[in-house]
């Protein structure tokens, strides 16, 4: 039988791929998003495995997804009491205000839970001196923590921190509970008892460590940069009713505290610390400005920076700098205007302002997280 040119030319050409090597299914869904990939688990049973329990396959992704940023904030409505936790994309921030409302339900409906930190797209809430959780929003999953047993019939509060501790390629919360507060008069010393406490994530308990130096710790959560965590803490009256504040650092390998070295502000009149570019930072406001300070080498006195300086705009005055993109010239920002909250995308370069939404918001925290699969 003679062979006609198509079969010949059938014949010729390769056998369809009928099958894809596992490697390349892994390299494949390693760069997807979270929510296709929980859609995928129920493709086999090798796929569900993979997305739900391989925890190289959870770094691995994480590592490809950190380009996938989203603004988290939690806000307490002053008219409906009532906690509301929304996303907004980084990316599409500038063109657009849509948010998605997270499904964050509170352990505990009287307690108003603070937002303390988020780390490789878990984020940590505070319940109360007691209580923490970590929540990841991506896979919709929330854990809670131990409770954590504090000297009986003691009135105080408790100050958190969450982050990852590079020494045992873990997740910590750290606790500093602060009680028995003592102020012997003006111009003297302003201090308290402390006990610190550390949970590593995946343990079913709290470990006791050294106490807080004899400092009054800042209300706000201490930051977990470089295998350490650091608080902004008051130290001796310097000047009739004004404290000096001093940043606290603990290292969660050798669990020691020391004092980090602060850069000259200037004429500044608030503090806070945070963490920007994986570096510890300062935000140093005034009633003109806001500054950001950038530890470059942390521990390194010399290694102050100013990173950014951002003026006041007329009407409203800025909290927080909440993001910055890559290229150093837009940025988010938190302001006040008229007793209300809101946010602004700030364009250094031609120094223009977009402000979103106001919100009758008595409180509202904020913070970047990344989707991932880690389970809290």
């Amino acid at each position: 039988m003679v062979e006609t040119i198509a079969n010949k030319r059938q014949r010729l050409l390769p056998a369809p791929v009928t099958h894809i090597p596992f490697d390349l299914v892994v390299e494949i869904l390693c760069r997807l998003p979270v929510k296709f990939l929980l859609q995928f688990r129920c493709v086999c049973k090798s796929w569900n495995s993979l997305i739900s329990k391989d925890q190289k396959f959870f770094k691995k992704h994480l590592l490809l997804s950190t380009k996938r940023k989203h603004l988290v904030t939690s806000s307490l409505h002053s008219s409906r009491k009532e906690l509301s936790v929304m996303s907004y994309s980084i990316d599409s921030i500038f063109t657009s205000e849509t948010a998605t409302q997270l499904d964050y339900s509170p352990i505990n409906t009287d307690c108003m839970d603070r937002l303390i930190a988020s780390c490789d797209g878990l984020i940590c809430f505070a319940i109360d001196t007691h209580l923490a959780v970590t929540w990841n929003p991506s896979i919709r999953k929330l854990k809670k923590l131990p409770t954590l047993e504090l000297p009986p019939k003691k009135f105080g509060f408790t100050r958190y921190a969450f982050g990852y501790d590079p020494f045992i390629h873990n997740y910590k919360v750290v606790s500093v509970f602060c009680y028995d507060f003592k102020y012997d008069g003006i111009d003297t010393k302003y201090d308290c008892k402390t006990q610190v406490k550390v949970h590593i994530l995946g343990t079913h308990s709290w470990r006791r460590i050294k106490d807080f130096p004899a400092l009054f710790p800042h209300y706000r959560p201490g930051i977990i940069v470089n295998g350490t965590v650091n608080w902004f803490a008051y130290s001796n009256v310097v000047s009739r009713g004004n404290f000096s504040s001093v940043i606290v650092s603990l290292d969660l390998e050798k669990e020691c505290y020391q004092e980090i070295q602060q850069p000259n502000y200037g004429i500044i009149d608030k503090l806070t610390l945070g963490m920007m570019r994986d570096c510890l930072c300062v935000f140093a406001n005034s009633y003109s400005f806001i500054d950001v300070w950038l530890m470059k080498e942390y521990g390194n006195k010399e290694s102050w920076v100013k990173f950014i300086h951002v003026p006041y705009f007329g009407g409203f005055r800025i909290t927080k700098i909440l993001y910055v993109f890559e290229d150093d010239g837009h940025m988010l920002l938190a302001f006040m205007q008229n007793g209300k909250r809101g946010m602004a995308a700030y364009n250094s370069k031609n120094d223009t302002i977009k402000k979103f939404k106001m919100q009758d918001w008595s409180s509202v925290e904020s913070t970047v997280y990344v989707e991932s699969l880690i389970s809290p």
